[in-house]
């Protein structure tokens, strides 16, 4: 797994999204691009945490965003329902043991503090009213976000918990 540093290039990424057609991260460039990392749909904290994503990106509008996740295209578009989603939803499966994107920007499993992080929030989600739904792929999976500037080199990198405030407070000041 390689492990990225602010400055790097970011990876060539070439994928086929659920709900935008082809994704490829080079035709971003000349644009700040916001790169999250999420766990699977059916994970409570997941729903929540791309629910505020959301948002993000309809304060941002300059930022692109594009979002990663272990679920199924099918669990994506149950959970996307009707909605037309401003971004691409790119559905990352696992690929000889290892889940490609993931490995490639160096997010593997997360560390005890993001776990008990993970399991507060749960319990945040549940008392909202968020379920938890299907499982699928690695539990253990930490989430993580990435801000590329317009060149495509890495001016955030964040592996643990989605941090709503700390990421906004970031692309305010691009």
């Amino acid at each position: 797994m390689v492990k990225l540093h602010l400055g790097d290039a970011a990876p060539k990424i070439s994928a086929e999204s659920v709900n935008k057609g082809k994704l490829e991260l080079g035709d971003y460039l000349g644009s700040n691009v916001l790169l999250v990392f999420g766990r699977y749909f059916g994970c409570p904290v997941c729903q929540v945490d791309f629910e505020s994503l959301v948002e993000i990106a309809e304060t941002y509008p300059e930022v692109k965003v594009v979002y990663f996740t272990q679920s199924s295209p099918e669990n994506v578009r149950e959970y996307l329902g009707d909605r037309d989603v401003g971004f691409p939803v790119v559905t990352v499966l696992n690929e000889n043991g290892k889940y490609k994107v993931y490995h490639d920007f160096g997010v593997g499993n997360f560390g005890l503090g993001t776990g008990i992080k993970l399991l507060r929030r749960a319990q945040e989600a549940k008392k909202a009213g968020v379920l938890h739904g299907d499982y699928e792929g690695r539990e253990t999976q930490s989430p993580a976000d990435f801000v590329l500037d317009e060149e495509g080199k890495i001016i955030r990198a964040h592996v643990g918990v989605f941090e709503v405030d700390a990421l906004k407070a970031f692309l305010s000041n691009l």
